[in-house]
């Protein structure tokens, strides 16, 4: 009967091992004014890149820096890993999954070679977004803390 009064919440993983920050403090006004949507960043100290939820893969860019996720309970994800790395033409990226795809929680999206990002001059903090934020009563993050891809850093709730 309790139960009755607890909010529903959807919470997702990081999508990689490192420090997870407010994307207030991305160095890229894209994503740190939220004009993309809400979401969160993280300092990687690993270049695995896992599914924070359980969803269907709607698109890896040509370039492999990023992809979208559907999640299963409707909320869009954007992953952009680095800032600029565009520009690397997906030198240094490996993609485990393709669009269509449909992914677990933890399961391997991309391999990032985050020494060859830094060589090439470019920032890995990658972002996890929630692209359709509008459509959600809120989209909250969990920072400043380690993370591993079994820690949930980004909490939202439904309207």
């Amino acid at each position: 009967m309790f139960g009755l009064f607890k909010k529903k919440k959807n919470s997702f993983l990081s999508p990689m091992n490192g420090k997870a920050v407010s994307i207030k403090e991305v160095p890229d006004e894209t994503f740190s004014s939220e004009m993309l949507g809400k979401g969160v960043a993280v300092i990687p100290s690993d270049g695995l890149v896992t599914s924070p939820a359980n969803g269907k893969v709607t698109m890896v860019f040509e370039t492999l820096h990023a992809l979208s996720i559907l999640a299963d309970t409707g909320e869009e994800i954007l992953i952009h890993i680095g800032l600029d790395t565009v520009k690397m033409n997906g030198e240094g990226f490996s993609s485990f999954v393709k669009a269509g795809d449909i992914v677990r929680a933890k399961d391997p999206l991309i391999l990032a070679d985050l020494e060859k990002i830094k060589a090439a001059g470019f920032n890995p903090v990658t972002i996890m977004l929630v692209c359709n934020s509008a459509d959600f009563k809120s989209v909250e993050s969990i920072t400043d803390i380690s993370v591993t891809n079994d820690n949930e850093i980004l909490v939202v709730i439904p309207n």
